[in-house]
């Protein structure tokens, strides 16, 4: 019985106005909880005062595409009046659903995300760049792939990438790691250095979330050669496979994905996380040992240094 529905996170209660939304009594029975239409009261949504909530697994793909509409509604809404934490925990919040909601809406939904950003970037030259720069209390996934898409957007405002290049490269950074949803949460929450086993399984995401991308069919093979190629390196010391014949799409997320840890979060490596110029000095000892494309990586450090 409790296949047949899926758990709703609280912070999302409000989203679901337009479904039923059930509960499971003590003797793991689903109640109906709201009836199709009804809303919940403000103050109990405030003060999360309601069970845990589920809707029904048939109502899963529906719901997902009216909750990334009122997401992206709310996002041009932040963007536009709100302020940059606001925007930040919106992006947030569609992110993690990018990350575990079905491909098949978040391939028809997600450009319009990356749209609204570039129509936000147009009214404030700083919004990409202050975006990266916040915090945020999501999970260490969510986190990291949100300051992925940042400097990502930066990179491509910075340098007038086209809408539609700018499009496929903003997917191609929230679904980059999309594989780790398959890999154990203990792997990728992890706050010391991985073990050989445990760093073998985490390997293993790329292959898994290329799968996932591809076999979806919702998305453009670049963004799925993504997901499987942001490790590989130029000198063939990268994974899942040594490639030395990379996408340049795949570079320069491989490239951000890398700088992304050292500037905003620290690794186990090289510790707390470091200045700007701290992390391209070490990043740039990479560059030099013939990891990644120097071309790509002046260009990246043009675009933090403006």
């Amino acid at each position: 019985m409790a296949e047949n529905f899926i758990p709703v996170k609280k912070s999302q209660i409000s989203l679901f106005k337009s479904f039923p939304l059930f509960y499971f009594s003590k003797d793991n029975e689903p109640l109906l909880y709201k009836k199709e239409g009804e809303l919940i009261k403000i103050d109990r949504i405030k003060e999360k005062q309601f069970p845990d909530l589920f809707i029904r697994a048939s109502d899963r793909e529906n719901a997902s595409s009216a909750l990334y509409k009122t997401m992206n509604q709310h996002l041009t809404e932040t963007i536009f009046s709100q302020g940059i934490a606001s925007t930040r925990q919106a992006l947030t919040t569609l992110v993690q659903e990018a990350l575990e909601g079905p491909l098949s809406v978040s391939g028809n939904m997600l450009p319009e995300t990356i749209e609204i950003l570039f129509q936000g970037y147009n009214k404030n030259k700083t919004l990409v760049e202050t975006l990266a720069k916040l915090s945020s209390s999501s999970d260490k996934l969510v986190e990291h792939t949100v300051n992925i898409l940042s400097l990502t957007m930066q990179f491509c405002t910075f340098h007038h990438f086209t809408e539609s290049k700018a499009k496929t490269l903003g997917v191609s950074a929230i679904l980059h790691d999309i594989g780790c949803m398959q890999v154990p949460p203990e792997i990728n929450n992890a706050t010391t250095q991985l073990s050989d086993t445990q760093f073998k399984e985490y390997q293993t995401h790329t292959v898994k979330g290329y799968r996932t991308i591809k076999d979806s069919g919702n998305f453009k093979r670049e963004i799925a050669m993504v997901a499987l190629a942001h490790h590989e390196k130029l000198d063939g010391s990268g994974y899942p496979n040594g490639d030395t014949e990379i996408s340049e799409d795949a570079q320069l997320i491989g490239l951000i994905n890398s700088y992304e840890p050292l500037a905003y979060r620290g690794t186990s490596r090289h510790g707390d996380p470091k200045k700007p110029y701290n992390s391209l000095q070490i990043l740039k000892n990479e560059v030099m040992a013939g990891k990644y494309s120097s071309q790509m990586f002046v260009n990246f450090c043009s675009c933090l240094t403006r």
